[in-house]
């Protein structure tokens, strides 16, 4: 199983082990990443962070797990920790889309958990709440994200949007627009904003995404 950019993340993080794993299956990495980053006028922090991670065998088609396991991060929501101890790096969205334009494993350790592992370090050593931004937990949070990706308002907006999304562009311009401005979608303007995110990932995903939010 040959993942682009695990040799670069290894070689950049010599205390990052591979365990062994039964061939075909996920590969799991366990040991220390040496975070060193600034943001703005916020403090630097340089630390060694311990962590395990797990590509899944379908990357890029799934994402990694992160996890740290070294007792530094709380695993509570409000330090963005799921209820299995695996961290909460964004939105399924903005992962999955990320990961299949860019499988570079290394540059998706970099985009995702160096962000979030620095905010959350400011957040415990230095008081101050997460200086990227941060989004509700769990479904909310994918709401959330969701009203500023197509900027809509509510939460049928967004089930209308996935709903377009989920079937062929030919049938959904047919339907009425899930602005409910009235009209159907292939006669609002709206129809560039669904189009925008129309190949970022298959009707399968956006039919399977509406289901879970519904």
């Amino acid at each position: 199983m040959q993942i682009i950019g695990l040799d670069d993340f290894l070689n950049e993080n010599p205390l990052m082990n591979v365990l062994p794993t039964s061939k075909g299956k996920s590969i799991e990495l366990k040991g220390k990443v040496k975070l060193s980053h600034q943001f703005k006028h916020f403090p630097q922090v340089s630390r060694l962070i311990e962590v395990k991670v797990s590509i899944p065998e379908q990357y890029p088609f799934s994402s990694p797990i992160f996890e740290e396991v070294g007792g530094f991060v709380p695993k509570r929501d409000d330090f963005h920790v799921n209820p299995d101890g695996s961290l909460c790096l964004g939105t399924p969205f903005r992962i999955e889309a990320f990961i299949r334009k860019e499988p570079n494993f290394n540059t998706f350790y970099k985009r995702f958990f160096i962000p979030y592992i620095y905010a959350v370090s400011l957040k415990i050593m230095n008081s101050v709440d997460f200086v990227f931004g941060e989004l509700k937990h769990g479904n909310a949070g994918e709401l959330e994200d969701f009203c500023d990706i197509f900027g809509v308002q509510n939460k049928s907006q967004i089930l209308g949007c996935l709903n377009s999304l989920a079937m062929k562009k030919r049938l959904a311009n047919k339907r009425p627009c899930p602005c409910e401005c009235g009209r159907r979608l292939g006669a609002c303007r709206f129809h560039y904003k669904i189009n925008q995110q129309r190949n970022i990932l298959p009707r399968s995903w956006y039919r399977n995404l509406k289901s879970r939010l519904s």
